[in-house]
């Protein structure tokens, strides 16, 4: 990574939360300073260094742990978030010890990107400092809205913009709306599929964050609720449709509301930090909630739920069509049940980051690393090829390209690019933290889908390319001389296992790490006083310390 510290952004500065006149009502409305949050492996960072205190101003950052969600800058104390991305704002609270209402501090700011895209770097600080020198500039036009008619406008402008983007990203999140838009369009507008493929993203939210436990508590909670508020949606909008056609059936109603309603209840009395595992990831202190219907039923949410679900598939007509869902959903909660039971996650021994470190100790070759690369990704394009065959997603296997009259149905079908899409970006979400890697994690598996479905692939050619992914891998490390990680761990035991299926998990993330670095290295000669890896390791972990 390379850093740039650009000091036309940085100013002395005086918060005044009871200030709500003109644009300094932005300053107290959730919001996101800059724009650019949208541009992949470019990070620009903001840190507000505290000078005066004790005093009255809090600084709100509500996607983090909860020891971090609340923050007063005094002398010496610093917080620092991405410019671009991180929801926040300010409040005034009133403190027992206090002596001022207004804080002064320094904005501090640098920007970070990978060493391989220097040429273009200083463009994007440049970028960052340019808007923040208009939004500064419309902000004072507009401080004082009684001063005339333009400096009303432009107040209205200002906090009109802020009050609706920055309660989307508060409540929902853009990436959020960006997966389900995706996910619904992939189902060309049949309302099962969309169940079915957008409907259960928030099982896996649950499921990943319980497993894997590298997300923050406020963010985890934002994002499953909004997941869930999708699969609601869409079950409530399939059911309605059915039952504005074919009749209300009182049974499958009546079922239906007092299940669901009977879990909305639990989840009221638990509260969104527990029920998104806020004691299990280490960031909830709580004693057992035993006010029913705690103590009396047994994990209501979840039968509150299935039996919601029942009465759906009691429905005459909608039933039937719903069944799969019904199995599906059902299984899933199971699912996650299971895990909050028996507490399965992955040992803090075996997180990414150490995995990957023991990863590279059998990957320091560069030809290696960059066959590693092209094989991997054609064993993935097999597996992803067979995942399409078997969905009945390849117009070849079902007569649908064959057939001229079918060409419509043809491009009716589920779209797997899609699919992909949205569901890479969703695992790679919340398993792998190097986000440079997650954005090219999930670039990569939506070309390949979109290639391996143009070309729509036979079973043979995918256990083909499979073969010649697996095959090639075990070739490039006998020509490099480089063991294959799995021979250090192949042993028949329960650590073992795991280490196999998490190897297999993060195999790409890692391999294109891995050729990040070599790409880097060779742009960038050894003239760097560390690695790529170590400067990775580094930002990263300077990240996390804020």
């Amino acid at each position: 990574m390379t850093q740039r510290f650009p000091p036309q952004m940085d100013e002395l500065y005086l918060s005044a939360p009871r200030n709500s006149e003109g644009s300094d009502r932005v300053f107290i409305t959730p919001h996101i300073d800059g724009f650019l949050g949208w541009l992949p492996f470019f990070t620009a960072y903001r840190c507000v260094y505290g000078l005066t205190g004790p005093h009255e101003t809090v600084t709100i950052q509500p996607m983090r742990d909860p020891d971090e969600q609340e923050v007063n800058v005094g002398p010496g104390d610093f917080t620092c978030f991405d410019y671009n991305r991180e929801i926040h704002w300010i409040e005034h609270r009133a403190q027992a010890n206090a002596t001022l209402d207004d804080r002064m501090v320094l904005k501090l700011h640098f920007y970070e990107f990978p060493a391989i895209f220097s040429y273009i770097g200083d463009a994007f600080g440049d970028a960052n400092a340019q808007y923040n020198f208009f939004a500064r500039a419309a902000f004072l036009a507009s401080q004082f809205p009684d001063k005339d008619i333009i400096s009303r406008l432009i107040a209205r402008g200002i906090n009109g913009i802020t009050l609706f983007g920055g309660s989307a990203e508060a409540v929902f999140g853009y990436m959020n709306m960006g997966i389900a838009l995706i996910l619904i369009s992939a189902a060309r507008g049949k309302g099962q599929t969309m169940l079915t493929i957008a409907g259960t993203c928030h099982f896996a939210v649950y499921i990943l964050a319980f497993v894997f436990r590298s997300v923050r508590l406020g963010m985890l909670i934002r994002d499953a609720v909004a997941m869930k508020s999708i699969s609601a949606l869409l079950l409530t909008g399939t059911y309605a449709w059915e039952c504005a056609k074919t009749g209300v059936n009182l049974k499958s109603f009546a079922v239906a509301v007092s299940g669901f309603a009977f879990s909305a209840y639990a989840f009221m009395q638990l509260g969104p930090a527990l029920t998104y595992f806020g004691q299990e990831l280490g960031q909830v202190v709580s004693d057992p909630v035993t006010a029913f219907p705690y103590g009396t039923v047994p994990h209501p949410m979840t039968l509150g739920s299935i039996v919601g679900l029942t009465g759906l598939r009691l429905h005459p007509t909608y039933g039937p069509k719903f069944h799969a869902n019904y199995l599906l959903h059902v299984a899933l909660y199971l699912t996650v049940l299971g895990l909050e039971v028996t507490g399965a996650s992955v040992p803090a021994g075996m997180s990414y980051d150490s995995t990957y470190t023991e990863f590279m100790k059998f990957h320091q070759d560069a030809g290696n690393v960059i066959a590693h690369l092209f094989t991997t990704a054609l064993g993935v394009a097999g597996v992803i090829g067979m995942a399409i065959n078997y969905f009945g997603l390849n117009p070849s296997l079902n007569g649908a390209a064959n057939d001229a009259k079918k060409t419509g149905a043809a491009r009716a079908m589920t779209s797997p690019t899609l699919i992909a899409f949205g569901w890479s970006w969703i695992l790679v979400r919340y398993t792998v933290p190097d986000e440079d890697v997650a954005y090219l994690t999930v670039a990569l598996f939506v070309v390949t889908t979109y290639l391996v479905s143009k070309l729509q692939w036979s079973y043979m050619t995918c256990f083909a390319a499979l073969a010649i992914g697996m095959g090639g891998q075990e070739l490039a490390h006998h020509v490099s001389g480089e063991m294959p990680y799995l021979n250090s761990y192949a042993e028949v035991t329960p650590e073992a296992a795991l280490t196999f299926i998490l190897h297999n998990v993060w195999l790409l993330p890692f391999e294109i790490r891995a050729a990040v670095n070599v790409a880097t290295a060779a742009y960038l000669p050894v003239r760097r006083g560390r690695s790529a890896d170590r400067a990775w390791a580094w930002a990263r972990d300077r990240h996390s310390l804020t």
